[in-house]
């Protein structure tokens, strides 16, 4: 049997993703596992290419009445053309997530790193290559003419380095060649993309997109350069046993049989010199020792991993990738979707914490200098997939960085409305960037106009203080809110009676229009109706709870009674526009109209059962035309199929997550690495087993074929942690440890509770019952 939380392979991976991810936030690295000429990519989370920009076209402003006035005549190809002219940003993109570079490791190789070459050898014996979720500790055994090696890394938050150690059971076996570079995975004029060295696609050699790599003392490399206006440093520290020899353009450990290497990075975008930066975090590494460090870090990162375990059994024989592909000839295998689960969480833990940026499209770890949609934020489903399971997984406190963005934002936002509306608040649109950048990206007609982004990440304020009562982050957040509402009062039309969104799309889809021809451009999609709803009632809550701004409060309720209603469509369906057209794309991956079943909750089996049906039929229809197959789409109908309380569905669309979309490193990196199918899928898990929209609901979709399990740490809105014990696939037993003091409904059948051996009082309720719960203890119900 395998080791339950832990990635365990028996050969190096051959191409980054399928690597392994280390991070702490800030540092990204990806890990093959070569035992002879090993690359390790780098990333820096604030390491984006150029500097902040003021994109905002003042033409539109002028032009935007007019725009509106086609799209109410339904001149929607005109409008189209007025918008793809005045309303594009200038320029019309946004900055990229750049690559920082890569750490080569020669291991017992005598040819020179320019020359690409590996020496030809009989491959390592007994290797395995390990890495251990709980700790975010990697490890690489092997053997090699006779010698066992192991090496163990690992990338610290306290420490803010990554620490490699090298280490063999004979005198004097090592010989460790290093250097830093800058060649990228797909400028690499390789047949695999593991050999450093090597004359780049792109012209130019290795390095050229630097403008210093060399040594600065007798045990440190520092690499530096300059990404249009950003400076960035890299360095690393060497200590061994043997010989260490400088002859500037590397460092080469000689006769070793154990070295030490501490490496860092840092950019003008969080330090003012990132030179003189990875010096003192390095000097300061070095002081405190590998063995401090390491166990400085397992503290760390052990603690936030543990909060929240899933069970489904012993993991199959066979390393992770046997497994897989046993998976994919229709072996069961349970524990590899625990694996997924806590993977999902590591990857959080690894690349979002206080002080680092978001995740964006690719979490922090990105192989190329223009990345596939630039690596950044994108607001219409993507940025805020990746931190659904913060709140579920019980990692509320690394949701900050989405808060960090948004008082980011909000000047830039401000400025936008200004300048591009005329309007006051702040607007963003479907992207946004490290700088906060707000302005229109693209000249994409089926994204571009959308401006409802703001109002969704506002949304993440308010579900973030459900699940952690934290009633500083509301007042912390509560102005930038009020400025997106401020801008929604302005931006809404009065039509008819109606309060309307326009112009607009239904992130990313389309539709025929009468005459055949299709166009995304529409006012008022549902998707906007929904968001907004629930956007305004969040405000006017938090004014409740902040005892403030009860007057606006007033305005936003007015607001929310003119805004367009959910709609049933002929056949049966949740209309997606304000008229039953027909889609140009019926498998269309996006199912905006859906955002209200979640990741929104105002439609739902209990207070609007005929839109909940409505809302499968949508659904259904887009699976039956191929939509959700992998990847992102795939992970959001897991959310939506455990909403519609499928245990069935949601058992194959899990198991389809890892057999499709999963790389041989679990990420979703089957056709273009994006994050956010790892971590949506993730989250559709912690739904499948819990949910608190409507109360504490226990296992309202569990997997079918998960007939036996127990997860523990879930939390549930409230801040209530839940533990769950499973068999049969019935519900033995519920442990709820009350985040605050009150009333608790339940979902369902009603159960005994007890607390330190006595019975507690059970109330009925419509759908279920209820129990008074004080913070701090632990509730035990069963039947």
């Amino acid at each position: 049997m395998g080791k339950r939380n832990h990635m365990l392979y028996n050969s190096p991976a051959l191409k980054w993703g399928d690597a392994l991810p280390l991070g702490n936030g800030r540092l990204g690295a990806m890990i093959y596992g070569e035992t002879d000429m090993e690359r390790i990519t780098l990333n820096d989370d604030s390491l984006w290419y150029g500097t902040a920009m003021d994109r905002n076209n003042p033409a539109y402003r002028e032009k935007l009445p007019e725009i509106r006035k086609l799209i109410f005549e339904g001149k929607l190809h005109e409008a189209e053309e007025m918008i793809a002219q005045f309303m594009a940003g200038v320029p019309y993109s946004q900055r990229p997530y750049s690559f920082l570079g890569q750490l080569n490791m020669a291991l017992n190789q005598h040819m020179p790193f320019a020359m690409g070459g590996r020496e030809a050898s009989k491959g390592p014996e007994e290797y395995e290559m390990d890495l251990d979720l709980m700790t975010g500790i990697l490890k690489v055994d092997h053997k090699m003419d006779g010698v066992s090696y192991h090496r163990e890394m690992f990338i610290s938050n306290p420490a803010g380095v990554m620490c490699i150690r090298l280490s063999s059971d004979t005198k004097k076996a090592i010989r460790l060649e290093l250097k830093l570079d800058r060649v990228t995975v797909s400028d690499a004029f390789i047949e695999d993309d593991r050999r450093p060295g090597m004359r780049s696609r792109g012209g130019g050699w290795p390095g050229t997109r630097v403008d210093f790599s060399r040594t600065i003392d007798d045990n440190t490399y520092l690499m530096a350069g300059n990404d249009a206006g950003v400076q960035f440093a890299a360095a690393f520290r060497v200590e061994c046993d043997g010989e260490l020899i400088n002859p500037v353009s590397q460092l080469t450990a000689s006769a070793c049989r154990e070295v030490t290497i501490y490496l860092t990075t840092a950019t003008s975008n969080r330090f003012e010199n990132p030179r003189e930066e990875v010096v003192r975090v390095l000097n300061e590494a070095q002081k405190k020792g590998y063995e401090s460090i390491r166990q400085e870090h397992i503290s760390d990162f052990s603690s936030l991993m543990e909060r929240c375990k899933l069970d489904l059994g012993e993991p199959a024989e066979g390393n992770l990738e046997q497994r897989l592909d046993a998976l994919r000839e229709g072996s069961k295998d349970p524990d590899l979707a625990a694996l997924y689960f806590q993977f999902g969480r590591y990857l959080i833990v690894s690349g979002s914490r206080r002080g680092s940026a978001p995740l964006n499209l690719q979490g922090i770890w990105n192989a190329d200098f223009m990345p596939m949609w630039d690596s950044k934020y994108t607001i219409n489903i993507n940025l805020q997939m990746n931190y659904w399971l913060s709140w579920a997984g019980n990692l509320t406190d690394l949701h900050e960085p989405v808060f960090d963005l948004l008082e980011t934002m909000h000047e830039p936002g401000k400025k936008t409305a200004e300048v591009m509306y005329g309007m006051r608040g702040m607007v963003c649109h479907h992207n946004t960037d490290y700088y906060g950048d707000c302005a229109p990206q693209d000249v994409y007609m089926a994204s571009t106009p959308w401006v409802i982004g703001g109002a969704w990440l506002g949304m993440h304020v308010w579900e973030h203080y459900l699940y952690t009562g934290d009633k500083s982050v509301l007042e912390r957040m509560y102005p930038i809110m009020r400025d997106m509402a401020l801008f929604y009062r302005d931006f809404l039309i009065e039509k008819d009676g109606q309060l309307l969104t326009c112009p607009s799309v239904s992130p990313e889809n389309r539709y025929y229009l009468p005459d055949g021809s299709d166009t995304p451009l529409c006012f008022s999609p549902a998707m906007d109706n929904q968001i907004l709803r629930e956007f305004f009632g969040a405000c006017i809550e938090i004014e409740k709870i902040l005892r403030t701004d009860q007057e606006f409060g007033e305005t936003l309720q007015e607001m929310i009674k003119k805004l367009p209603k959910d709609q049933i469509g002929s056949e049966g369906q949740l209309m997606e526009w304000h008229e039953d057209y027909a889609e140009q794309c019926p498998g269309m991956g996006h199912v905006s109209h859906l955002y209200a079943v979640y990741p929104g909750c105002s439609i739902n089996q209990k207070d609007t059962p005929k839109l909940m049906e409505a809302a499968k039929v949508s659904l259904n229809r887009r699976k039956e035309h191929g939509a959700g197959e992998n990847a992102w789409p795939l992970a959001w109908y897991i959310c939506l199929d455990a909403r519609f309380r499928n245990g069935v569905n949601t058992d194959e669309e899990i198991t389809r997550m890892l057999r499709d979309s999963a790389s041989r490193s679990l990420l979703n990196a089957s056709f273009v690495f994006q994050i956010d199918g790892n971590l949506g899928a993730a989250a559709g898990i912690a739904e499948c087993l819990l949910q608190s929209h409507l109360g504490l609901d226990f296992l309202p979709a569990l997997p079918a074929s998960w007939e036996k399990g127990s997860c523990t740490g879930l939390l549930a809105r409230g801040g209530h942690e839940v533990d769950l014990d499973w068999e049969n696939g019935k519900l033995v037993r519920a442990v709820v440890r009350p985040g605050k003091d009150g009333e608790i409904p339940v979902i369902g059948q009603e159960l005994s509770v007890t607390c330190k051996g006595k019975t507690v009082d059970v109330k009925k309720t419509e759908n279920g019952f209820s129990f008074k719960a004080l913070a701090k203890e632990e509730y035990n119900l069963s039947y």
